[in-house]
């Protein structure tokens, strides 16, 4: 007696396949990111970049800052070297994970992005370049040029798309926040 093994038909075949694609598309969890996260990312990036700057000066002694370049979405920290005047910006600092020079670029990051950068600080007299802040021993804020100028507070403003992140900066404190 002769035996017929049935197989599959490209029907049923193409059935299963479409009811397991269903499947992992609904197991599986979105892992793109929105732009909300893409902000936060950026917000808490520069954050944590400014954060460190204070900290190198507390730690080393040294005065130590941030060159924020904000139309070109770029934050650089660097160590001032204040036998010149003004100070002279040095950008030998290293993030401290990464190893590779503190320099954030916007324009260029996997995964931070920022449609514009905007900000604008106070301080008790003339700042000449405001776009650099340094930060003494005692973790206090100042204008990069001239560098006896205190800094009081400023802010830097994210937008990407229909989002918008501050951040602030207390001269005095040096405490930055997120908003």
């Amino acid at each position: 007696m002769r035996r017929h093994h049935r197989g599959y038909s490209l029907l049923e075949l193409l059935a299963v396949v479409i009811i397991l694609g269903i499947a992992t598309a609904v197991a599986i969890p979105n892992v793109s990111t929105t732009n909300l996260d893409q902000l936060e990312l950026t917000v808490e990036e520069v954050a944590d970049a400014v954060r460190f700057a204070r900290s190198e000066s507390i730690r080393t002694g040294e005065p130590h800052g941030f060159f924020s370049d904000l139309p070109n979405k770029r934050i650089r920290v660097f160590r001032a070297d204040m036998a010149t005047n003004p100070p002279n910006p040095v950008y030998q600092v290293y993030h401290p994970v990464s190893k590779k020079l503190y320099d954030i670029d916007l324009e260029n990051h996997p995964f931070a992005r920022a449609d514009a950068l905007n900000g604008g600080a106070n301080y008790q007299g003339t700042c000449d370049e405001p776009r650099y802040t340094l930060f003494d021993a005692q973790g206090t804020v100042w204008c990069g040029d001239p560098p006896t100028v205190l800094y009081l507070n400023g802010i830097i403003t994210f937008t990407l798309g229909d989002h918008t992140r501050t951040l602030s900066l207390d001269g005095i404190s040096g405490r930055v926040s997120v908003q």
